[in-house]
């Protein structure tokens, strides 16, 4: 039996957990795990309170999930898989406005997954290295995504896309629209 470990933990029966399943056994979805609040963009106010709360390491790692993704152009029906880890170096220098939440230089590392629908072709990738900020935890993202497209996951989205198309789950939106066009409509955000 497959139980999610925190629920298990929060109802006390830490005890009958018998086996984490964690990577390479199992990749967890883009984010999966972390908690957003979503604000209105002009909302300097809500901004600053959210940035009170922001956890940077936890952002970071979740921008460079995201930013694979969204050059994989993938949604929440695309088998890709992630896991990423990030280690603040405790002898790089605060970040320049850093305060007191001890933003500095971390090591980040990120696999990529993407498993063809019958499990027969798996593709992964990773890159680990030190960033200095969340952009360049983004563009780490990116890269992995790359280097899985190169190694052969769009071949694996396309496959997916045109067997979500032949089951009758009918055409796909957004980004995965893209995929099943095989063009490609990412953007920054």
């Amino acid at each position: 039996m497959i139980l999610a470990k925190a629920g298990l933990l929060r109802l006390g029966f830490g005890d009958r957990v018998t086996s984490d399943i964690v990577p390479p056994t199992l990749f967890h979805a883009v984010g999966q795990g972390a908690l957003a609040i979503e604000i209105r963009a002009d909302d300097a106010e809500a901004r600053t309170l959210c940035d009170a709360l922001t956890h940077w390491q936890t952002s970071w790692r979740c921008r460079a999930e995201r930013a694979c993704l969204r050059v994989l152009e993938g949604g929440c029906s695309v088998p890709v898989g992630v896991h990423s880890e990030l280690v603040p170096n405790s002898l790089a220098p605060l970040a320049e406005g850093g305060g007191d939440d001890d933003v500095r230089a971390a090591r980040l590392r990120l696999i990529g997954t993407i498993t063809a629908v019958d499990g027969q072709r798996h593709v992964e990738q990773e890159i680990g290295r030190e960033v200095k900020n969340a952009e360049e935890a983004e563009e780490l993202g990116a890269q992995v995504a790359r280097q899985l497209i190169e190694a052969g996951g769009r071949e694996i989205l396309d496959d997916v896309a045109k067997d979500r198309e032949r089951r009758g789950a009918g055409p796909a939106t957004g980004t995965e629209a893209a995929v099943a066009d095989g063009k490609n409509t990412s953007s920054s955000q």
